[in-house]
């Protein structure tokens, strides 16, 4: 936050805080930071910190050998803002830029959820749409549960299998695509395919061209 102009620092810390900006590409200067005051300081407070600074980091009066960067600094800052007129341009200026930042931050935003939400989507040769999958932090080398053995088994790119839980009543449907484990439920009602859930074979297998389940063609724990 911005420092407050009443009592300010001395010549050293006042030239200091300046070189702190030299920088800084004049367009980018912050006049209110320059001059020390908050951004709702009046035109009078801008002015009573000006004249104070100058006085304090004139290389005329000041004996400090960085006084004529800092005061470059004190010019530019104050140029932007030494009118009501130059202030209003200011401010309007920073409040254009400010919507602009915000509006393509939103974007942006937009975009990459978009962006997220195709990558976990599938096509559907049912309905022609996409349905939305959910990747689980599941090892593939044990990701099948097998009721009949009690046991977690490997699955392998392609697999679609399905698992139950709540005492039976709820029905997942999970596959193995690009390496991970996805909760596919949503596609695989789409598609109407029905799988004996914790089965010890893979009942299915993925066709990733088509994106169609087909009866797995071996018989594989």
């Amino acid at each position: 936050s911005h420092s407050a102009v009443a009592g300010g620092g001395g010549e050293e810390e006042e030239v200091t805080r300046l070189m702190a900006m030299a920088e800084v590409a004049e367009e980018e200067l912050d006049p209110f930071r320059v001059l020390g005051v908050e951004p709702t300081a009046s035109d009078t407070e801008l002015r009573r910190a000006y004249r104070r600074l100058a006085v304090l980091v004139h290389p005329d009066k000041s004996r400090d050998p960085r006084a004529e960067a800092a005061f470059k600094v004190l010019r530019a800052g104050w140029e932007r803002v030494s009118s009501p007129e130059r202030r209003r341009q200011y401010e309007t200026k920073q409040l254009a830029q400010g919507e602009l930042a915000r509006a393509l931050g939103a974007f942006l935003g937009r975009l990459q959820e978009e962006l997220r939400d195709a990558m976990d989507a599938m096509g559907c040769t049912r309905c022609g749409g996409r349905h939305r999958r959910f990747q689980l932090d599941r090892d593939p080398r044990g990701a099948r549960y097998c009721a009949g053995c009690g046991e977690w088994h490997a699955a392998e790119e392609g697999d679609l299998w399905a698992e139950s839980s709540l005492l039976g009543l709820k029905v997942t449907y999970l596959a193995r695509m690009d390496g991970h484990i996805y909760d596919v439920t949503e596609w695989a009602g789409c598609q109407r395919v029905a799988i004996s859930p914790d089965s010890h074979r893979v009942p299915y297998h993925l066709s990733f061209g088509t994106r169609t389940a087909t009866p797995a063609g071996r018989q594989r724990s």
